[in-house]
């Protein structure tokens, strides 16, 4: 359910746009004196462009992410010796019998928080905690790309451990406590993205944790800052990335997976 949503459940994807298409075409057909389908359409198409500009994505991810901010000092880390940083997603490509992997732009940045979180506290280790999300898209564990990327941000092999057994959020917790358990780990420092946070969050201390919330950056750092209100692909990103939160607020809701 939640693959789906994330790979269908976008504001630009074809399956919303074809499907508002559709409600315009069939409510100008029963009512082709109705103004309302032209109206439905023009807000349709204001709201696309504001999610796809800086400004538009900003407010989507405030709702999300609003007073989160990472760690700056060792203080700040309440004692904690280790840090377990979530998947954020990963494409592998095969052809002639060979699998290469690749991380996404989320994915990436959190292993940059979680690289610089490692030498901000000397941290004993880094769990790595990414396994197949979904068998038809994903050829290997996420994990596996995010551990190669961790050495080459400076963090040692032999301080990595690799959780590749969650295949979602509500997986985390329960894949990573007995690594956490077998190297005796009672705080951590938990990295994912500024929008994804406040749901791991919720989901870890549910199952009896209590992390130190480190969100990564929501965008490289070499970037110049976008226009507020010129269209890019990085907002539309962004905007799709908060859409999905939302979306997984609500499931995770129904399946009681938040108390």
């Amino acid at each position: 359910m939640l693959t789906f949503l994330k790979g269908s459940i976008r504001f630009d994807s074809p399956l919303v746009l074809f499907t508002m298409l559709l409600v315009v075409a069939v409510w100008w057909w029963r009512r082709p004196a109705s103004r309302w389908p032209w109206r439905l359409l023009v807000a349709f198409l204001a709201m696309l462009y504001l999610v796809m500009t800086p400004i538009g994505a900003d407010v989507l991810v405030a709702g999300l992410a609003h007073g989160l901010r990472p760690i700056a000092t060792v203080d700040e880390a309440r004692g904690a010796d280790a840090i377990v940083v979530l998947g954020g997603g990963v494409q592998t490509m095969q052809g002639g019998g060979v699998i290469l992997s690749q991380l996404g732009a989320g994915a990436s940045l959190r292993i940059l928080e979680a690289a610089r979180v490692y030498k901000l506290i000397g941290a004993r280790f880094v769990i790595v905690s990414g396994g197949i999300a979904d068998a038809m898209l994903e050829l290997r564990p996420e994990g596996e790309q995010m551990a190669a990327a961790l050495v080459i941000a400076g963090v040692p092999a032999d301080r990595i451990l690799l959780d590749l057994q969650a295949r979602n959020t509500h997986d985390h917790p329960k894949t990573t406590r007995p690594i956490l358990e077998a190297n005796h780990i009672r705080q951590f420092v938990l990295v994912t993205s500024p929008m994804h946070m406040r749901r791991a969050l919720t989901v870890f201390r549910a199952n009896g944790f209590d992390p130190v919330p480190s969100p990564s950056l929501l965008r490289s750092e070499q970037l110049d800052p976008p226009a507020l209100f010129v269209p890019n692909d990085d907002s539309s990103y962004l905007s799709d990335q908060a859409l999905y939160e939302y979306g997984a607020w609500v499931l995770y809701w129904w399946r009681g997976w938040l108390k």
